[in-house]
């Protein structure tokens, strides 16, 4: 606050009417104000001044004279190589390289520079004057809970990013509004808004949902194609729900019940093997090969494993496309 000395009017003073105005005395209590507010202001710039003097200097008592001398301390980047004497100033020298010092000092050796810790990235390279900076790695953000970086959350299909991790937040994930989707578990992944058949000549052979498209096609297309194999488009994000819903255990159970060609089941010992990661790869890759058939008995096999809730959903679906089927094909009338 600007310090200003108060208006004191010692005189009468005459005004060019030759009107005398009062004589105005001094107010003794602005007075007592500003004096307290000059001395604070004093005391202050005195401290820092002090504070300042006593950052770059430190005490040393003089092993030959008993005397204690002020030696002068080192600026960042440096260190005390030797300290001043009764004839001489106190000697700094530049920190080696993979050292720091970050503020006047009288150590006699230079700091460590620190090493970026598991899923940390450098941000800024550790020099004389500053020590190493360090962030997560992309996908990665800092959980001060566990002072540590996490991997960044994946919002399950039916979920989009909301707002996108940084190596500072977690990934923000918001349930997809009706008319979108998002079919895949990620953390950068938005909803994305239906398919228009309409708007491109075809028919609706599935209506979406938050976790997948609606599914198109001509009458063409339905002469020439199973509904097992439209089905078969939502497998992947299916199976992503039922991995986020169902234990491992009956995971497993449902792996070693997928129909293969020939009735064949996959190897007990390899499914057994297989972390929850490599069970969805192994559920993905069964859906790319399988047959209309295999895909049919699908429903039946998650009964069998006590999914029936998973099995009537799709079990639903495919009814409802086989329908579109027979609407092509004039077997039942059209509304």
């Amino acid at each position: 606050m600007p310090l200003v000395w108060p208006t004191v009017r010692m005189q009468p003073k005459y005004s060019s009417l030759g009107n005398i105005s009062y004589f105005t005395q001094m107010d003794q209590r602005a007075v007592k104000v500003f004096l307290s507010r000059l001395f604070f202001t004093v005391m202050l710039v005195s401290a820092d001044a002090s504070m300042a003097l006593h950052a770059q200097t430190f005490k040393k008592d003089d092993p030959y004279s008993g005397r204690s001398l002020v030696c002068d301390r080192c600026p960042s980047g440096t260190y005390l190589r030797a300290p001043c004497s009764a004839t001489r100033k106190s000697d700094c020298a530049k920190c080696p390289k993979g050292a720091y010092t970050e503020f006047w000092n009288h150590i006699s050796m230079c700091l460590r520079c620190s090493m970026c810790a598991e899923n940390q990235v450098v941000k800024q390279e550790c020099s004389p004057s500053n020590n190493c900076e360090c962030e997560c790695k992309e996908g990665y953000y800092f959980n001060k809970r566990y002072e540590a970086c996490i991997k960044h959350k994946e919002c399950p299909p039916g979920y989009g990013a909301n707002t996108t991790g940084t190596p500072q937040q977690d990934t923000e994930c918001v349930q997809c509004q009706p008319g979108f989707y998002s079919n895949v578990s990620s953390a950068k992944a938005i909803c994305v808004a239906h398919s228009n058949c309409e708007a491109g000549g075809l028919r609706v052979v599935l209506k979406g949902r938050g976790w997948h498209d609606t599914l198109c096609a001509s009458c063409d297309d339905l002469k020439t194609r199973d509904g097992a194999g439209y089905l078969q488009e939502i497998l992947p994000a299916f199976f992503t729900q039922l991995h986020q819903k169902m234990g491992i255990k009956r995971i497993r159970r449902l792996a070693m019940r997928l129909p293969q060609e020939g009735g064949k089941k996959p190897l007990r010992g390899t499914v057994m093997k297989l972390s929850r990661r490599g069970l969805g790869d192994f559920m993905n890759s069964w859906d790319q090969g399988a047959g209309k058939d295999q895909v049919r008995k699908l429903p039946e096999m998650l009964r069998k494993t006590g999914a029936h809730n998973a099995a009537d959903k799709l079990e639903l679906k495919l009814k409802y496309i086989d329908q579109q089927f027979k609407l092509c094909e004039g077997l039942v009338e059209v509304a």
